[in-house]
């Protein structure tokens, strides 16, 4: 049941405008460094400590984005089910961050509450969710062309005429002004 709850909110948070949850681990942790190495050994654009990377993979490919992300899939899942479990809810953004940052045992020993948070991790935690909850903003303009034609067109009654007129020789020279590509104003 706990499971099928985490699918569903999940699906709802998916929806929203701001950045997944592993994009925003990943510019909060590093800012997409792949090549971050953290003061305490943690590895990858998302901080992994290698023991916990190990027990997902042997490779130490910690810069490969794909195979860290992989990673940092399967860890960020397991601590969710993990909160699911200990806690009887599915784990809010704020819940998420701090698990993954300080570890599901620090979240456990403060009760699984929000308020008794060291508050630098509070502090990092509300900028995880605000990253998920951001608003990317209206979507930018359909890409206009570098320059617009504007030709005087002409009707040609081919039955009177036998050939196509030279453009040149029959525009006036304020015609041929008009003639110019013209870039668009910005």
């Amino acid at each position: 049941m706990c499971r099928a709850i985490l699918i569903l909110a999940l699906s709802v948070l998916s929806a929203r405008a701001g950045l997944s949850k592993l994009e925003a681990i990943s510019m909060l942790e590093t800012g997409n460094n792949d090549s971050a190495v953290g003061g305490a050994g943690e590895v990858s654009r998302y901080q992994i400590m290698p023991r916990t990377w190990r027990r997902f993979t042997s490779s130490q490919a910690y810069t490969d984005k794909q195979l860290s992300t992989w990673v940092a899939e399967q860890y960020l899942a397991l601590l969710e089910t993990s909160f699911c479990q200990r806690a009887g809810r599915g784990p809010s953004d704020f819940d998420r961050y701090v698990l993954w940052n300080a570890g599901p045992a620090y979240y456990e020993r403060v009760g699984f509450a929000a308020a008794r948070v060291h508050p630098v991790i509070a502090e990092r935690a509300q900028r995880y969710v605000n990253l998920r909850q951001m608003d990317n903003g209206p979507k930018p303009p359909a890409p206009q062309p570098m320059f617009a034609l504007s030709l005087p067109i002409a009707p040609i009654n081919l039955r009177q005429t036998p050939s196509l007129p030279n453009a040149a020789s029959d525009l006036n020279a304020g015609q041929l002004g008009q003639a110019k590509a013209q870039r668009p104003v910005n």
